[in-house]
């Protein structure tokens, strides 16, 4: 992340505002459920219980993780956040399988590197070569981001949040992800579609939830989603 932009981001999460809702981490959404929990499937395929996070923030995937009982390095550069992230943590009795960092670049090599919403507000291609450095031979990464192929995003963003913030989004895409991965030299490069539509409009319907999450990876479609589950290995 260039200095200036690393700045900005810092200040813009270290204000509670602009922070992930803690009320959500402890009781998150159906939608939010379901998406966490298809990240977790993926790790959990690859046998392991300890991994890094990049770009915790308070915790939407950290508590998750944490209670599913996995040690988990986190990394983000908000003071505030990891603060939070602490407290939550030991609220649920699960402060003793956590660490928290404000670099990757100060962590040993991992198996393991994790993250949710993050991978578009970073220098993406400065940071894939870390993570690939930071990854032991066969080591995984998996992420879930938006995808700026979905039209919810630009409008969501232009109403509700931050272009300054958000820009990176553009680079988060289908094809942009699995080319900068490959540049990044990873191979087994998969990346699935989750849900068409904006899940959380139709939290309501457990059904209609399900449709719309099978909806969003079936060819072609899934290019169009509203998020992308990311993984890959060194």
């Amino acid at each position: 992340m260039k200095l200036d932009q690393e700045k900005n981001q810092a200040v813009f999460f270290g204000d509670e505002k602009n922070q992930y809702d803690l009320k959500l981490i402890e009781n998150p959404p159906l939608h939010v459920e379901k998406e966490i929990n298809n990240i977790l499937s993926k790790i959990n395929d690859l046998k392991l219980k300890k991994v890094v996070e990049f770009g915790s923030g308070t915790g939407r995937l950290t508590i998750p993780l944490l209670k599913n009982n996995f040690y988990v390095k986190a990394v983000d550069i908000s003071q505030e956040s990891l603060l939070k992230l602490k407290k939550i943590a030991y609220k649920f009795k699960r402060d003793k399988q956590l660490e928290t960092f404000h670099t990757i670049e100060s962590i040993k090599k991992i198996k393991c590197i994790v993250g949710c919403d993050i991978l578009h507000h970073i220098e993406l291609d400065k940071y894939l070569e870390i993570f690939h450095q930071k990854l032991e031979k066969g080591g995984s990464l998996v992420f879930s981001e938006p995808n700026s192929f979905n039209i919810y995003w630009l409008i969501y963003i232009s109403i509700f949040a931050n272009w300054q913030v958000e820009k990176g989004i553009f680079q988060c895409n289908y094809f942009s992800l699995q080319n900068k991965l490959r540049k990044a030299n990873f191979k087994n490069i998969k990346i699935e579609g989750l849900g068409l539509f904006p899940s959380s409009l139709i939290t309501w319907s457990k059904k209609l939830l399900d449709l719309n999450i099978f909806l969003g990876n079936l060819p072609i479609l899934k290019y169009f989603s509203v998020r992308l589950i990311i993984s890959a290995e060194k």
